[in-house]
């Protein structure tokens, strides 16, 4: 699984590699995604919205599974 994090103009900001994960509830931060409000060069973002994007290529027949949500970041 691969998580983009876009900002408002589509720029990418960052890209965490989950690996294979499999599908449930992740209550624990070793398990679950978390994004530490940095880009890929470790320089930290500012306030506003942004979009994740979860990418997903699953095993079943339902092939690969894509969604976009939106999010804020309050400083």
């Amino acid at each position: 699984m691969v998580i983009n994090i876009y900002d408002t103009t589509g720029n990418l900001v960052r890209t965490l590699d989950m690996g294979f994960q499999s599908f449930g509830y992740y209550a624990s931060r070793d398990k679950s995604a978390y994004w530490d409000g940095k880009t890929e060069t470790g320089e930290q973002v500012s306030s506003g919205t942004y979009f994740y994007q979860i990418h997903a290529h699953l095993k079943s027949q339902a092939g690969d599974y894509t969604e976009t949500r939106k999010m804020a970041i309050l400083k």
